[in-house]
């Protein structure tokens, strides 16, 4: 019995070691929908960060004077046109949930863009 509760500790320990590791020249970026939500995990470079940054200030932070640099970010936001979403953002990562039930279609398809346009700029 104690050989298997130890082969089952490192199990588990490999598989969450595994699970943390995570390349740093490696770019997963991952969307999901459904009748509810729009979402987007990105795994990317810590040096590609500033270019996120920069894209998402460029498409939706200068509409509403705010700046997405430098920042690291775990809360829901709001834009000057109402837009509402969830933002987990630190370098390297960015995750974003927008509810379609509370935002128009417009910025349903503001953001959605934005997040399509995340894996054009780090094709670059």
């Amino acid at each position: 019995m104690k050989k298997l509760t130890a082969l089952l500790f490192c199990a588990l320990a490999c598989i969450t070691l595994t699970s943390c590791w995570h390349n740093d020249h490696d770019i997963s970026i991952s969307y999901s929908e459904d009748g509810q939500y729009y979402s987007m995990n990105a795994h990317f470079p810590k040096n590609r960060t500033k270019d996120i940054e920069n894209y998402k200030d460029r498409r939706i932070g200068s509409k509403s004077n705010i700046s997405f640099e430098n920042t690291k970010t775990d809360a829901t936001l709001t834009l000057d046109d109402h837009t509402t979403f969830y933002m987990k953002k630190y370098p390297g990562f960015v995750q974003i949930k927008l509810d379609k039930n509370k935002n128009s279609s417009d910025s349903y398809h503001e953001i959605k863009s934005m997040c399509q346009g995340i894996k054009k700029v780090l094709a670059k």
